[in-house]
């Protein structure tokens, strides 16, 4: 009887699966290995796919970055002198509201120092009548003197008594300029157009001028009575160090903001509403003994800046611009041993060259190149980690296809 050995059909399938995989595999072994070293099949550098563009000349804006606080140029602190009770508060008033130029905000007790005005404006037209009818006795006695009816003793008094009359008539007006003087200080009026800012007092509350403390800032603001700002114009100071002095110039273009402008020289459109611009104003001589910086003083533009009093915020004050220079993207650059490089296409040869280069002024996404590069040459942006000096490269176009 003949016997069927079923492992030979299954060794039999094995052996041509293990035979159709290695046919079929993933290329070979030539081809593997020029992935893995960028080589063709015959020791030739494969191309490497990259993005160039050409050094051609541009106008750089850098800016200088600093912080500060923003306050609004017009701040007015006000405070009574005498001590009393607080009488009378607007009660249409909240911090946050609008005032009017010599509109009242509070008064203290105005009962005692309204007397004493009224007195004092009653003792001035007193004074004024007495030097009136003294200066028409002195006319009366300088007539009768003429006609030989009085003596020359009698219009002498005449005169003394005149020049006594004015004298007491102006006590009476320094006396009724002190007297007005206690009852502008009885009343917080609003020097300005703006908003109220603080408001430190209550009705019925007894205010003593020595609670004020004007120390630091942030005591003012606490024990001041009121403040009264205007929302419209502000100012920010800053310290810049001393090797940009001669950088910064009065008239200066700045932005206040947390991001500059777009490539160093124009507003992002995205950004526009965050940011608001402005000037510089005024420009320190001196610097700081200890952090050796100098304040610059930059002035908002316009209307409505969006700023709060007391806002910290970040500030970009322009450098002058440096016209047409050459400049490459940042991209595009190669750092080695403190030297910077970048790779330069040969179009003709298709390949890529590595050359030292000296850089310049850095404006956003652009650097100025002094030393190393001509205008015109073709410098590697994308696909430079890849390469090496000498390297063949294929040049894609913005779409990443070969043009």
């Amino acid at each position: 009887m003949k016997t069927f050995n079923a492992t030979r059909p299954r060794l039999y399938l094995l052996l041509t699966g293990v035979l159709l995989v290695a046919g079929c595999g993933g290329g070979s072994e030539p081809e593997q290995a020029a992935e893995q070293t960028g080589q063709d099949s015959v020791g030739q550098a494969r191309p490497v796919s990259v993005r160039v563009t050409a050094v051609e000349p541009r106008t750089l804006q850098s800016w200088v970055y600093s912080q500060g606080t923003a306050r609004s140029r017009q701040r007015e602190f006000l405070t009574f002198t005498q001590q009393g009770t607080v009488s009378y508060v607007d009660p249409e008033l909240r911090v946050g509201s609008p005032v009017k130029k010599g509109q009242l905000i509070a008064h203290q007790a105005p009962d005692r120092v309204q007397a004493e005005l009224q007195a004092a404006r009653a003792a001035l037209a007193e004074a004024e009548a007495n030097l009136a009818l003294a200066e028409v006795t002195r006319r009366r006695y300088e007539t009768l003197i003429e006609q030989r009816s009085a003596s020359r003793q009698e219009l002498d008094q005449a005169v003394v008594q005149v020049e006594q009359a004015k004298a007491i008539r102006d006590n009476s007006k320094a006396q009724l300029a002190q007297s007005q003087l206690t009852v502008d200080e009885s009343r917080l009026v609003s020097p300005i157009d703006g908003v109220l800012a603080r408001l430190n007092v209550e009705q019925g509350r007894y205010f003593n001028p020595s609670v004020v403390q004007t120390n630091t800032e942030q005591n003012a603001l606490r024990t001041v009575p009121a403040l009264v700002i205007d929302p419209d114009r502000f100012e920010v100071r800053v310290d810049l160090p001393s090797y940009v002095y001669r950088q910064i110039a009065v008239g200066s273009r700045a932005v206040i903001g947390d991001t500059p402008p777009r490539d160093g020289q124009g507003m992002d459109p995205l950004q526009r509403e965050q940011q608001v611009l402005g000037k510089v104003h005024a420009v320190s001589p001196s610097l700081d003994p200890e952090t050796r910086t100098f304040e610059v003083i930059v002035h908002t533009e316009g209307d409505n800046p969006r700023l709060q009093d007391g806002e910290f915020v970040a500030v970009w004050i322009a450098r002058p611009p440096e016209n047409e220079v050459l400049s490459v993207p940042l991209e595009a650059l190669r750092y080695r041993n403190d030297q910077s490089f970048v790779l330069v296409l040969n179009e003709d040869t298709g390949r890529v060259s590595e050359r030292r280069i000296e850089l310049g002024q850095q404006a956003g996404a652009y650097r100025a190149v002094t030393e190393g590069l001509e205008q015109g040459e073709l410098v590697v942006t994308d696909g430079r980690a890849a390469l090496n000096d000498g390297q063949p490269v294929r040049v894609l176009d913005a779409d990443g296809a070969q043009p």
